[in-house]
Order: C-alpha cells, then structure tokens, then sequence
C-alpha cells in the first residue's frame, strides 16, 4: 500500500511540474493597455525631390498622332460582354475578318468557337480575338454561361 501512494505522489508531482513549465511558456507579461511604439531611426537620410524637377516638363522628342479610341480598327469587329449579353449576338463578317470579345464585367468568361478555338478565362477587362480565314457558319458559347452567352457568325 505504502508503495501505491510513493507512486500515486511521484505522478502527481511530475504532473503538476509538467503544467508549471506549460504555464510558463504561455504566459505572456501582463501591461496597462498602453504599448509604446518603438522609434526607428533611419539608416540614411532620404534626399526630398526638388520642386523644380517635379514641375517640369518633358516634350517628345518626335510628334505623335492622336488616335481617337473610340473609332474602329479596320478589320477588327468588337463584341462586348457585359451583364451576361454579348454587345452582337449573331454577325456576318468578311473572311480575313477579326472579331475581339471584351469582357466588360466581372464574371469570368471562357468561349469556344466550335471547330475551331477556345479562348482563355476572360476576366474583366480582357479581351480574346480570332480571325476568321474560312467561308463557313460558325457557332460559339461561353463555356461558363453556356445558356446566356452563345451566337453564330457566317463568314463569306
């Protein structure tokens, strides 16, 4: 009996002794709320840009034509995607034709023209082209909204 208690207290004390070292590897040091933040001082001292090189002004050093962004490129028919429509649904184009789908929302889009390419996942902002070099009826969807987001384009 006398050894069942030696026992019973050896346990007991490394126990107890195992959950003071736990307590005191937790604990963390007790403050007023109040932290100070500590000041670093910089290594080197960071020059201030003069006014003057800020208030210049750079001419180019050859003229450059405006192009107005609005007006179409030649051979390039843009499609819009925006609010799950296409901007034109169904077109009919001349072979050696480009057509560009920009997607003007956010949800991503993957389209695929039957036959022929599959274009990569559009987000917004992105644009996928492909010129139609072959006579022919060609139909595409939009992998992720195929119900919505779908037309044909004849080429000839």
């Amino acid at each position: 009996m006398d050894k069942k208690i030696i026992v019973l207290f050896l346990i007991l004390g490394i126990i107890l002794s195992g959950c003071k070292i736990a307590e005191k590897q937790t604990e963390e040091p007790i403050g007023t709320g109040e932290q100070e933040t500590p000041v670093v001082e910089p290594e080197e001292e960071v020059e201030e840009p003069v006014e003057e090189e800020l208030n210049e002004t750079i001419e180019p050093e050859e003229e450059t034509e405006e192009i107005n962004a609005t007006e179409p490129e030649e051979g390039v028919l843009r499609i819009e995607i925006d609010h799950l429509t296409l901007s034109q649904k169904d077109v009919t184009i001349e072979k050696g034709t480009t057509i560009r789908w920009e997607n003007k929302e956010s949800n991503k889009h993957k389209l695929t023209i039957y036959g022929l390419v599959q274009s990569p996942i559009l987000y917004q902002g992105d644009s996928f082209e492909y010129t139609f070099e072959e006579e022919g009826k060609y139909t595409y969807i939009c992998a992720i909204f195929k119900k919505q987001i779908r037309g044909t384009i004849t080429v000839e």
